[in-house]
């Protein structure tokens, strides 16, 4: 394995459609989250592995059915009236709004509604709309994609207030277990990252270099990274990847950084960024370096970024997520904190599109509302039925 540094300048189960299998990286840099280069050493060809060119078909296939929670709950009636509030980290992102949305269907079949506050990434919005929650006398509060520590006194402050917390799409906290009233709904984000990793190992014989515009925004992006890289280290023998951070905060920098880490780093030939709020200044940067050869993947995809795969615009893969289906867990899951109820395990989908796939599905906005990218679109009904609403 080699190592160099690039140093820019200024609870749940994901239910993925493949499986990777590596061993771990190690992402090295200048310090703390900057840029890095892995490159691993391994005998075989993985260009040629039939397994993991099963592995790449079977993720980019949809589901029979969605995995549903089995578990009834009584008197969800008793809740009509109520408010939740739903905090994303940053409606930078359409994600978010898709999930919002899935989230305040899902609630308002209740007769709960939904009050959204922008955390407009930044530590300061976070805190604000958490204390917003808290002093409204909320239900529950459900925030996406926002670790603890990013607005610590205020998540405090709102369990002090004996609120209910959801705390959706980060990595489990050790400093910070489940309770009866604070849960962990791990997101997809390592099954995202292992699902482009599958692809560029298949798509590069086993010996790209890849640079990926990661997430810096609390400590799970990189996290996810470094799982899917060690997942995937063994498909991928003499492949190299680089690490350019990325932050909402400084999105303005992003075109910047990666032309300055494609020119540091020529033999680069995929560029992924992490999210699709990252895509279009992302290839903004590949333009900028002048590179028109690049393929171009991303995670966490959606309407845009479908639109543009299918168009063959830069992308040549993309990971989505069921992020309408991950708003109805959260719901689920607010329901069940209300009434005192046991949260299960949930699993979110995530599939694999690329440009032979693309054309299977219907790239729109309802497509995307209904969940239909990923398989049989009766699960707001199985859920209803659940809370026995049907």
């Amino acid at each position: 394995m080699t190592n160099k540094a690039f140093c820019p300048s200024p609870r749940a189960r994901t239910l993925v459609f493949g499986v990777i299998a590596v061993s771990a990286v190690a992402l090295t840099g200048c310090s703390g989250d900057t840029g890095s280069t892995t490159g691993a050493s391994a005998s075989g060809n993985a260009g040629a592995s039939s397994a993991l060119a099963a592995a790449v078909s079977l993720s980019e296939q949809p589901l029979a059915a969605y995995p549903v929670p089995t578990d009834p709950i009584a008197n969800v009636s008793s809740l009509s009236g109520k408010t939740v509030f739903y905090i994303p980290i940053s409606l930078q992102a359409p994600a978010f709004t898709v999930t919002g949305t899935g989230l305040t269907a899902g609630l308002n079949a209740a007769g709960i509604q939904v009050q959204v506050c922008d955390g407009k990434g930044t530590p300061t919005d976070i805190g604000s709309c958490l204390t917003q929650a808290t002093l409204a006398g909320a239900a529950v509060i459900v925030t996406d994609a926002i670790s603890y520590d990013l607005a610590s006194n205020a998540f405090d402050a709102a369990r002090a207030a004996d609120i209910p917390v959801i705390i959706s799409n980060q990595s489990a906290d050790p400093a910070h277990p489940d309770t009866p009233k604070l849960v962990t709904i791990p997101g997809t984000g390592v099954a995202l990252e292992t699902a482009l990793s599958q692809w560029f190992a298949l798509d590069s014989n086993g010996s790209g270099s890849m640079l990926i515009n990661q997430n810096a925004d609390g400590p799970s992006p990189a996290a996810y990274v470094t799982q899917a890289q060690a997942a995937t280290r063994s498909d991928c023998p003499a492949c190299t990847v680089t690490i350019n951070p990325v932050s909402a905060s400084s999105f303005s920098l992003v075109p910047s950084s990666t032309s300055s880490a494609l020119l540091q780093n020529p033999s680069i030939g995929y560029v992924e960024s992490q999210y699709d709020q990252f895509l279009q200044p992302t290839q903004a940067g590949t333009q900028q370096a002048g590179r028109t050869d690049i393929k171009g993947m991303t995670g966490a995809a959606g309407l845009g970024s479908l639109q543009a795969l299918a168009s063959g615009n830069f992308l040549y893969a993309a990971a989505a997520p069921a992020l309408a289906f991950q708003g109805w867990v959260d719901a689920d899951a607010s329901i069940r904190l209300m009434l005192a109820v046991p949260v299960p395990d949930y699993s979110i989908p995530v599939r694999l599109f690329t440009r032979d796939t693309i054309g299977s599905i219907t790239v729109s906005d309802a497509a995307q509302q209904s969940g239909e990218w990923f398989g049989a679109t009766t699960f707001t009904d199985d859920f209803r039925r659940l809370w026995g609403l049907k």
